[in-house]
């Protein structure tokens, strides 16, 4: 018979397509799993995502919206959560490894800023505040410990 089966999966007669009913600019060489998050750059055309594949991603989106991968930093777990530093030059990361990074674009070098009972899900960077990593579960007993 061919075609779609119920629920939209594709039968057996059929390839497998990704559906784009939007015509949306597809992201070549995307995460291997799940995003968790994505966070544009606030100085440039930089995307970042985070993934459960343990991974966060940097693209470069061009102009004509085509993102071209740029490099990318491992965690020790899923990646739950990411944020630019002000002027673009370092990227925050949290995931379920427990611990929130400094990604230093310009080096390429990871820093682990953070540690934490539990999962970080959120983080923030807050110039006037200067704070790096904010986010505390809503958990008794859990805590974080910022470091310098």
């Amino acid at each position: 018979m061919g075609g779609v089966s119920p629920y939209g999966a594709p039968s057996p007669t059929q390839p497998a397509q990704v559906p784009n009913p939007n015509n949306d600019f597809q992201v070549a060489n995307p995460p291997n799993d799940g995003i968790s998050s994505l966070s544009w750059s606030p100085v440039a055309n930089f995307l970042v995502a985070t993934a459960w594949d343990g991974d966060v991603y940097c693209y470069e989106v061009g102009n004509n919206g085509q993102a071209v991968p740029k490099a990318s930093q491992k965690h020790e777990g899923p990646v739950l959560c990411s944020d630019w530093s002000h002027d673009g030059t370092a990227v925050f990361s949290g995931g379920c490894d427990n611990k929130a990074q400094k990604w230093d674009l310009a080096t390429n070098t990871p820093t682990q800023v953070a540690q934490h009972d539990a999962p970080i899900r959120h983080l923030c960077w807050i110039k006037e505040v200067g704070l790096k990593f904010i986010q505390i579960p809503p958990r008794q007993g859990t805590r974080c410990t910022p470091f310098d």
